[in-house]
């Protein structure tokens, strides 16, 4: 992996990271509608210019409590292929530069299924370690299909 800025965002008190050539925009986390039938990992979409976003819940993902929204919850927009996808974060940090030399790679207690999404780990200069995401991991083919398929059948409505 070479050097990078990557979207640093918390969840649950763990810091992870995004690459930013990933993300579209951050927005802040109001105006989600609810969808009826939909899987749990989706809370809701977002109208945002015209574009229903579906919001992914990643404490759902990692089998977290729900938290309620406040001031520091964001929406990190994200462009997965054909899919536009807004995920629900507890906070935004900022944009971090990522060297190559502070990469490492998935450490074995991470090779899991569960943590899959995990691409790479990176130990800041602070000692500070960011999991830094891998989104096809993140959101696989079959959540993104489900996603697209929701999205469809509102449009038939």
């Amino acid at each position: 992996m070479a050097e990078s800025s990557q979207i640093s965002f918390m969840i649950d008190n763990q810091n992870y990271g995004i690459d930013i050539m990933s993300v579209r925009a951050i927005e802040r986390c109001d105006n989600i509608s609810p969808v009826i039938g939909a899987p749990n990992f989706i809370k809701g979409v977002l109208n945002l210019r015209g574009e229903l976003i579906p919001v992914y819940s990643i404490r759902s993902k990692f089998a977290l409590p729900d938290k309620p929204y406040d001031n520091n919850t964001m929406l990190i927009l994200v462009k997965l292929e054909e899919l536009s996808v807004a995920i629900i974060v507890d906070s935004v940090i900022g944009i971090i530069n990522v060297m190559e030399k502070q990469v490492r790679s998935r450490p074995e207690i991470l090779s899991d299924v569960s943590t899959d999404f995990v691409g790479h780990v990176a130990e800041l200069d602070d000692k500070k370690i960011i999991l830094l995401i891998s989104l096809p991991h993140l959101i696989p083919a079959a959540e993104r299909k489900a996603m697209i398929d929701m999205l469809e059948t509102g449009k038939e409505d």
